[in-house]
């Protein structure tokens, strides 16, 4: 081990897991050489667990950053107020560029992920470990790099790949098909792996049903159809998932955390420094009327466009999810609907909220997903037909919209009529962009509004800093 690595472990292990449910809160150790540490399981989950809180999205900033990279330039919400309008004004007019900070922010907690677990990959060879407890760990970070590169490349397509934590840190961009067939190697191994289980020992930790999610949506954001469609099928097979069945805000609340449509959500904790998230805070004015008197809101405000509201039929109650008017605390009524500035709520706030800092989780794959991401990989290989319809129908039926008939769709308005229904399903949850690419039409319905959109755009840039400390890395387009 070089004295690199043995800095970086003295400094996260006691990051710990402060993200994540009981069973996975971080211990504190008093002796921390590396033949100590990587000796006992504890000393190896300590240091793993900073991987899980880093993939977690640890810390504010990266925590709410993926709605707004996937909202903003998707023409889904906007946003005004306080220090952090100019990002999202870049974000908004397709100005952003190397040096904003939200991009940066992600760019740093995943490859802190995969770093930390690089690092637990190379000390699982002491043979005070038992056989099992070192397969276990190899397993979880085979998932917690897939899901981290998967996450880095979506957002900046081809980037260095660091598969040790004795790799050389200047490393050049990987191939296109070196990147994507290392997340696909990466998680399936651990959908391989006999030491998972679909659901995951504890809230948060890696499992079986996490791959095969993060697998299906890898697949069909690369619209590699016919293995989106069955590897969706091969999940819905398992019968260990399914929708809510009670109210759409169920999926939700607090109180239904770990509910049987997570197949992964990233845990938030409000109590802890670097495991909370606050998109209420950003959401909502500071006259808004809070419901528990340590709730606290900033100055900024997140606002959908009036045209998805209107997008809702009158049955369809994922629109209840929408604050459409509010009354001020001084009495006085605003109207959102009609002004561009009707609030996405499908977050609570939090009762066990520190101020602006809350605990709602974050949900990255829902069962919902995987149903409308087989609907969709079926029309894209053989066009319409009732399987596709019967799914699309499981969501619908669940917030009481009228079904889709099969009858009178083609390939072309079918594919219209599911990238519509996931905008109702999925709004604001970071998923817009993505979709709108995947169907090639990020640009174009941006420069319908008015944009200065170009083919470059459907990457965030690589930040600066890692440019300028990485001589081999080359930014993903020439026009950044």
């Amino acid at each position: 081990m070089n004295s690199y690595t043995l800095k970086i472990i003295l400094a996260l292990v006691f990051f710990g897991l402060s993200a994540c449910e009981e069973p996975l809160e971080e211990e504190v150790f008093s002796e921390l050489a590396p033949s100590t540490l990587f000796a006992t399981e504890e000393g190896v989950n300590a240091v793993l667990n900073s991987a899980y809180a880093y993939a977690h999205r640890s810390g504010v900033v990266a925590s709410w950053s993926p709605f707004y990279l996937g909202g903003m330039p998707a023409g889904e919400i906007w946003g005004a107020g306080g220090s952090i309008e100019n990002l999202w004004l870049a974000l908004i007019d397709f100005t952003w560029d190397a040096n904003h900070d939200q991009v940066l922010a992600m760019w740093t907690v995943y490859y802190n992920a995969i770093r930390d677990a690089n690092i637990v990959l190379d000390n699982l060879d002491n043979e005070a470990l038992s056989e099992e407890f070192r397969q276990l760990k190899e397993t979880e970070v085979h998932f917690i790099r897939g899901w981290a590169y998967a996450e880095l490349y979506n957002l900046f397509g081809p980037i260095p790949l660091y598969k040790s934590s004795t790799d050389d840190p200047l490393q050049p961009n990987a191939s296109e098909e070196e990147i994507r067939a290392f997340i696909e190697q990466e998680l399936n191994a651990a959908i391989a792996s006999p030491s998972l289980g679909v659901l995951p020992q504890a809230f948060g930790m890696a499992s079986k049903g996490a791959a095969m999610g993060i697998l299906t949506k890898y697949y069909l954001n690369t619209r590699q159809w016919q293995k989106a469609a069955d590897l969706a099928q091969e999940i819905i097979a398992l019968n260990q998932f399914g929708l809510v069945t009670g109210s759409y805000a169920d999926v939700f609340s607090i109180a239904n955390e770990g509910n049987q449509e997570m197949l992964w959500a990233l845990p938030k904790n409000a109590a802890s420094t670097t495991a909370n998230q606050a998109i209420n805070a950003l959401m909502f004015p500071p006259n808004y009327p809070l419901p528990y008197p340590n709730n606290s809101v900033f100055a900024a405000r997140t606002y959908l466009y009036d045209a998805i509201v209107h997008s809702f039929e009158a049955t369809d109650e994922r629109k209840n999810l929408i604050d459409t008017s509010y009354v001020t605390i001084d009495g006085q009524q605003v109207q959102g609907l009609g002004n561009d500035q009707s609030f996405p709520f499908k977050f609570e706030f939090d009762p066990s909220s520190v101020g602006a800092a809350a605990g709602n989780d974050i949900p990255i794959v829902r069962y919902a997903d995987i149903l409308l991401s087989r609907a969709e990989a079926l029309n894209e290989i053989s066009g319409p037909s009732q399987e596709a319809i019967d799914l699309i129908n499981e969501v619908r039926n669940r917030a009481g919209a009228t079904p889709f008939v099969l009858a009178g769709y083609t390939q072309e308005t079918l594919r219209d009529a599911i990238l519509e229904e996931r905008s109702k399903e999925f709004f604001f949850e970071g998923k817009r962009r993505e979709d709108l690419i995947r169907q090639g039409r990020f640009i174009s319905e941006a420069v319908a509004r008015g944009k200065n959109a170009q083919p470059h755009h459907v990457y965030y840039p690589i930040p600066q800093v890692e440019l300028d400390a990485n001589e081999l890395l080359e930014q993903n387009s020439p026009n950044y």
